[in-house]
């Protein structure tokens, strides 16, 4: 089998390995690849590695000129601010719990939607509005609003 069309395969088959993977490095490899089995074909000496060494200069050179631009183009950027800010600090309204029997767990309302929540001071009417100090995976922390009405 000729190694030109061996590199042409190997590159093609790395370029579609990244549409699965994802992270922009190996399609850089794959293009490498391709552009030596090229230059194979075009009549590059395949003797003392020289395949290897313009893959790799031409893979390592890709990678730090490209990736990055590659990533934001196709990738996006991501917000950087924390998951939690869109729950802490602001205000919810207990819907159930919170009595004598269960002062630290209840349910309360945030954007329309009933969220487990606990809090550390005891007793609150339903009704009540509280602040989200906190979010634990699907459970809200709360605490009372100072001076809100309700508070038992």
């Amino acid at each position: 089998m000729d190694w030109a069309l061996i590199w042409i395969v190997v590159g093609l088959a790395l370029i579609v390995v990244e549409f699965f993977i994802s992270g922009f490095v190996v399609i850089f490899f794959g293009i490498a690849a391709l552009v030596t089995g090229l230059a194979l074909w075009m009549g590059m000496s395949a003797e003392h590695g020289i395949p290897f060494i313009v893959f790799a200069v031409i893979a390592v050179g890709l990678l730090a000129v490209l990736r990055t631009r590659f990533k934001s183009w196709f990738v996006g950027t991501t917000l950087s601010a924390d998951a939690d800010d869109d729950f802490v600090g602001h205000e919810a309204k207990i819907e159930s719990g919170f009595e004598v029997g269960q002062p630290n767990r209840g349910k309360v309302s945030y954007r329309g939607t009933a969220w487990d929540a606990r809090s550390t001071h005891g007793p609150i009417a339903p009704g009540t509005v509280v602040r989200i100090t906190a979010r634990h995976s699907m459970v809200l922390e709360v605490e009372p609003l100072t001076g809100s009405a309700g508070n038992s």
